[in-house]
């Protein structure tokens, strides 16, 4: 597996996403929920561009 730290930062940001989205359900103030929110949308975001990177370079070569 030649991309493996890609997948690592894949499954990193996966976890810390899931975390923020559990800390946003647990949250008594609006801040807490919206910066839980924000950072599950962030991470979502950022894993769909990792998956464009790949097609990406694939289709370059």
């Amino acid at each position: 597996m030649p991309d493996v730290g890609r997948w690592v930062v894949g499954f990193m940001t996966t976890i810390i996403g899931l975390f923020a989205l559990y800390l946003a359900s647990r949250a008594t103030d609006p801040v807490m929920y919206y910066t839980g929110i924000g950072f599950f949308v962030g991470s979502v975001l950022f894993n769909f561009y990792q998956i464009k990177q790949v097609y990406d370079e694939k289709s370059h070569h």
